[in-house]
């Protein structure tokens, strides 16, 4: 199996991805933002009780011309409209900040959305095609790749991923 995917392929498995949601009522929204191009992207919206306040998370799937892989961009936001900062971020996700000398699984960082140019914290590609290839899970070329991608990330950061997406 490749560890890296195509932009036509990553469309394709993102459009599979939004209609399964549909069925399963996920709420995942398709987004295309350039019908010529053929860019497109999920977002997922939802609000939660965190600390005795409602906030809301943004999750956009994207797809990384770079790296050639799926790419997780995540905003939340507290009930005052504020963007929760790097610390509470690490908090909320229950991940511990690495020593310098431990290498990093799940890098976090911010950065410009590509598409929106806002600021947003997204999970850095860099590792994503190595660890892809060290997964057994659908090693066959007609697993959606950006399912098993989305699958390993959301399980990573105790996200909820819908059983009945597989």
């Amino acid at each position: 199996m490749s560890s890296t995917v195509s932009r036509s392929v990553f469309n394709r498995e993102i459009r599979e991805i939004y209609s399964k949601s549909l069925t399963l009522g996920d709420n995942w929204n398709l987004i295309v933002v350039d019908q010529n191009q053929n860019i497109n992207y999920l977002e997922k919206s939802i609000q939660q009780l965190y600390l005795n306040e409602i906030i809301t998370l943004i999750y956009h799937i994207i797809y990384s011309e770079s790296f050639s892989v799926p790419v997780l961009y995540i905003n939340i936001f507290k009930s005052n409209g504020s963007v929760f900062k790097y610390d509470e971020i690490y908090k909320f996700f229950n991940l511990k900040e690495l020593d310098s000398d431990q290498e990093p699984i799940l890098i976090l960082t911010q950065q410009e959305h590509p598409i929106l140019f806002k600021p947003f914290y997204y999970m850095h590609p860099c590792m994503t095609s190595h660890w892809m290839n060290q997964t057994k899970l659908g090693s066959d070329e007609s697993f959606n790749f950006t399912l098993k991608w989305l699958s390993f990330v959301f399980s990573a950061l105790r996200i909820p991923i819908d059983i009945k997406y597989a």
